[in-house]
């Protein structure tokens, strides 16, 4: 998987488990802003490499 996909695909993972952790421990738990910090700086480095619309959208249809 190239680059910007695979950082895509951990993007869209990341924010998956930052709704889930916060759904289960409450949004303003410790483990949920360890999830949203983990989910921004996931999301900085898709961005960074240039992600677009469609690559996130590949990774959440692939997930």
């Amino acid at each position: 998987m190239p680059s910007k996909q695979h950082l895509a695909a951990l993007a869209v993972a990341a924010g998956r488990d930052m709704v889930r952790v916060a759904a289960e421990h409450g949004i303003g738990s410790a483990a949920a802003r360890l999830a949203a910090a983990v989910a921004d700086r996931a999301t900085t480095a898709a961005e960074a490499a240039g992600c677009t619309a469609a690559d996130y959208a590949h990774a959440r249809r692939t997930a």
